[in-house]
């Protein structure tokens, strides 16, 4: 049994979605009964459990030989998915594949990267079988300027002019299926890209050509990202790992484009074009 851990988000849920479509039964690990409707698909099997709780997550483990790995960004997340390896190392020999992301190393300027590194350890000294794919960027992040593009034509960034390998959700999927159905992929790190690096001025350029209409991007300094994130009510600590994230963007580390999908999946990855063509009505609607 494959066991879905964060199934109900944008990475679990398409995991979750793919395994049921190529009609292999899937466990996924939800923290309400509420939360199972979100991804009701033939062969799921929603079970209640939480990583805060690590009473409720032997039971979700029974029977259980591959797991998907991967919560929200959260202060305490080297805790919460420590308590999953620990139950994973209870329950057995389970192959647990972890979603990490962006900087991933003990000593990274961004602190996610530090949090997502830790667990790795913890996975790794665990004795437990894993695979580490580390997806740099989502496409789907770019969505969260479509209702400033679709009324003004305009998104705010602190990218200055770096080049972003962005991926989308579906291929970062797909990779976590190949990895939890297929064979030789015990001990490996992937680094996941999508097949092309684009700076903001790009993706404006594009997104221009494909809505019909002028499409600007307006750089900022990292205090100006700062304020607006924190106008929108997000939490203090997560601005803190956004400017993190943008530090690093901006200094190129998701620059470097790899053959991590095509070499895992035997499928090309999704260029942004692709992918904005699938969202055209969110860059559009006002």
């Amino acid at each position: 049994m494959i066991l879905i851990v964060g199934a109900t988000g944008r990475i679990g849920s398409a995991t979750v979605h793919q395994l049921s479509a190529r009609g292999i039964p899937v466990r996924a690990l939800v923290r309400t009964p509420e939360r199972a409707a979100a991804i009701a698909h033939p062969g799921v099997e929603p079970v209640v459990g939480d990583l805060a709780r690590p009473d409720t997550l032997d039971a979700a483990l029974h029977g259980v030989t591959r797991a998907l790995l991967i919560s929200p960004l959260d202060p305490r997340q080297v805790e919460l998915q420590g308590n999953f390896i620990e139950a994973a190392t209870r329950a057995g020999r389970v192959h647990v594949v972890k979603i990490s992301g962006l900087g991933t190393a003990l000593d990274s300027p961004v602190r996610s990267g530090r949090w997502h590194a830790a667990i790795e350890k913890h996975l790794e000294q665990s004795g437990l079988p894993f695979t580490h794919l580390r997806p740099l960027f989502f496409m789907q992040n770019i969505l969260r300027f479509a209702p400033a593009i679709a009324a003004d034509g305009v998104f705010v960034g602190a990218l200055r002019h770096a080049k972003v390998a962005m991926i989308d959700i579906h291929d970062i999927a797909a990779v976590a299926v190949a990895t939890l159905t297929g064979s030789g992929h015990e001990g490996k790190a992937y680094v996941l890209t999508g097949p092309e690096a684009l700076s903001y001025q790009e993706v404006a350029a594009r997104l221009s050509t494909l809505v019909g209409k002028p499409v600007a991007y307006q750089d900022v300094s990292l205090g100006g990202l700062r304020q607006r994130l924190l106008a929108s009510g997000m939490p203090a600590w997560h601005v803190e790992v956004q400017l993190d994230f943008a530090q690093a963007l901006s200094a190129g580390q998701a620059s470097t484009v790899t053959d991590a999908v095509e070499a895992v999946t035997g499928k090309r990855p999704r260029t942004f074009d692709q992918f904005a063509r699938e969202h055209l009505t969110a860059f559009t609607d006002v």
